[in-house]
């Protein structure tokens, strides 16, 4: 069963007096005999009007109790009281920057198939990349004795972390520790990462030799990935002395980057972008377009991770295919393992195949 938390963003307006108020009352249910174990409890409709506030507030009361251990929700039927077993509870958590969209859900599904066929629950935290819920979601993670591993995405990687004691902290609790997609370069750790500088750089040479000369890179300048896919680019480009410039964005530009680049692009006459991803190089697609830019006659446009929105148009992107479900997998099945004392830890990188389309020259 997965659990979904998207809480840090609290609402300003909930009291914490009520908050509280619930989950006493709901443990003094459980203490009682009022709610009785594996029966389920009121639901979020009667908390909310019996004790007059927002369902926003009922919620993190009753997902404070799961993380305790107290209550368990089922999908379509409500919140029950958890059943006591013997052997305590088996859940790993998983805390990524982002859950229901662009490549996480499918992160996700690998991470689900394998814990839920070795019997574990499974609980989602999503920081949104900000430090303050990245903060928020450790500390409930630390404190709750129902966790035998966590599979974490760190917040703006390539900057000195603000949460490194918390990280200290969980890395202290003797429970496997493993970071995906991208690592915090101060903290030993366990990792499954995918090779970014050199599909970037295979697929910049790419670029060149299908005769592109003047290449821009728009890269995330404050997460591990986006650096080391610029390295990846700006290696090709000193290799073939091509001319090359950058645009770093940070993670409170990144919808607004596409914009940039293609004023950029209009003023220098680049012929080739290599993005940081493809949530980047189709709205640039998309704007260049608008612009009067032939694609790829005028300029060729990369992305990286072979999203959904890698084909959604016309313009099918040329980009790197991300192992999304399969890197799940390979996480889960490391976490089981160390769990199990079958393995000590675990350090890979996976390697990333180009798949070329039409938006570059010679992609078709």
């Amino acid at each position: 069963m997965i659990k979904i938390n998207l809480y840090g963003q609290d609402d300003d307006k909930m009291s914490k007096t009520k908050y509280e108020v619930i989950k006493d009352f709901i443990i003094e249910g459980i203490n009682s005999g009022k709610f009785k174990e594996g029966e389920k409890i009121y639901s979020e409709n009667m908390l909310s009007r019996k004790f007059k506030v927002s369902r926003h507030t009922v919620r993190r009361a009753l997902m404070e109790l799961e993380f305790e251990g107290l209550l368990v929700s089922q999908k379509g039927r409500g919140t029950f009281v958890a059943k006591k077993t013997a052997d305590g509870s088996k859940c790993i958590a998983v805390l990524t920057t982002f859950i229901s969209d662009y490549i996480f859900p499918l992160i996700i599904r690998g991470i689900e198939k394998v814990i839920a066929h070795e019997g574990y629950g499974l609980l989602l935290f999503s920081t949104d990349n900000s430090y303050e819920f990245e903060r928020y979601h450790l500390e409930s993670i630390i404190n709750n004795p129902n966790i035998d591993a966590v599979i974490i995405e760190p917040t703006k990687s390539a900057l000195p972390s603000k949460n490194q004691d918390l990280y200290r902290k969980l890395i202290q609790k003797d429970i496997p520790v493993i970071f995906i997609n991208t690592i915090l370069r101060d903290i030993a750790q366990n990792y499954i990462i995918t090779k970014d500088q050199s599909a970037v750089y295979k697929l910049t040479q790419s670029l060149i030799k299908n005769g592109c000369k003047k290449l821009l890179g728009i890269f995330k300048g404050d997460d591990l990935q986006g650096i080391k896919r610029y390295s990846g680019f700006e290696k090709a480009c000193r290799e073939a002395q091509a001319e090359f410039d950058a645009i770093f964005f940070t993670s409170e530009e990144y919808n607004f980057v596409h914009n940039r680049a293609a004023e950029v692009i209009s003023r220098e006459r680049f012929d080739a972008a290599v993005c940081y991803n493809d949530k980047i190089a189709l709205p640039l697609c998309v704007k260049l377009k608008e612009m009067g830019f032939k694609i790829p006659q005028d300029i060729s446009v990369t992305g990286y991770d072979n999203s959904l929105l890698s084909t959604l148009t016309d313009i099918k992107l040329t980009t790197v295919e991300h192992p999304k479900e399969k890197l799940g997998e390979m996480a889960a099945k490391a976490a089981v393992a160390m769990i199990k004392k079958n393995r000590s830890g675990v350090k890979e990188e996976v390697e990333c195949e180009i798949i070329f389309r039409n938006s570059t020259k010679g992609g078709f």
